[in-house]
């Protein structure tokens, strides 16, 4: 499939309706047509069994959708991991808005022995002053749920730069998915932490919100809420 086909491709999928809703929750995108995730994540299928590099290195963006299907793309390729984070240098700095950073992290699966790669890549990102290369870290995170990325979870989150709404919202959510899978360490951790107020409520009030907590538990968490 060559770089036309994809641009007809996406063209014929224009859905106007869905780029309006799509502008309401990410009122930042630029150039919004509305084609759906699925089927960019199906058009990336098709673009991988190709010449991927092709694609990645001369396809002109002129859509925020088409800004997707790259990151995707870059997330779904079978490169390796240093083909890949050449690839996120340049894509990362890019990203203007939530979807950039969510949407394309979805597409990226990681084996447990490359985690550690990964985490060290993820990590230039700290101290960024981009809100949105911080959030792409945070999201990134979630990839690292598991006990032996905790403690370092815990001292990212207490990272002084996270000071914009997008990375605030980002690690709120991050918090409150922590809460799900490991209720009592979060606990202890939300009851000592330097977060400013808001990211500490938003994370009580996405905890609050999840249909994965019980109701007793959502009851203890109203409690703890930052006046």
């Amino acid at each position: 499939m060559d770089l036309n086909e994809i641009k007809n491709k996406l063209q014929s999928a224009y859905d106007e309706k869905n780029a309006a809703f799509f502008l309401k929750n990410s009122p930042l995108a630029k150039n919004v047509t509305g084609v759906r995730v699925p089927y960019l994540r199906r058009l990336a299928k098709e673009i991988i069994k190709g010449d991927v590099k092709d694609f990645l290195d001369n396809y002109i963006i002129e859509t925020h959708e088409e800004f997707l299907l790259k990151g995707i793309v870059i997330g779904s390729s079978k490169f390796s991991l240093e083909e890949k984070f050449a690839y996120l240098e340049k894509f990362v700095p890019e990203i203007y808005d939530w979807s950039g950073c969510d949407v394309v992290l979805s597409s990226f699966k990681f084996k447990d022995n490359e985690l550690g790669r990964v985490y060290d890549f993820i990590l230039k990102y700290r101290y960024s002053k981009n809100e949105y290369e911080t959030r792409f870290m945070i999201v990134m995170l979630f990839k690292f749920l598991k006990e032996d990325y905790l403690d370092k979870i815990k001292e990212i989150l207490e990272t002084e730069n996270f000071d914009k709404y997008y990375t605030q919202m980002a690690a709120a959510w991050l918090i409150s998915v922590m809460f799900v899978k490991y209720k009592d360490y979060t606990l202890l951790y939300l009851n000592n932490n330097s977060l400013n107020d808001f990211t500490y409520n938003k994370a009580l009030q996405k905890i609050m919100e999840s249909l994965r907590v019980t109701k007793e538990d959502k009851e203890l968490v109203k409690k703890m809420k930052r006046k």
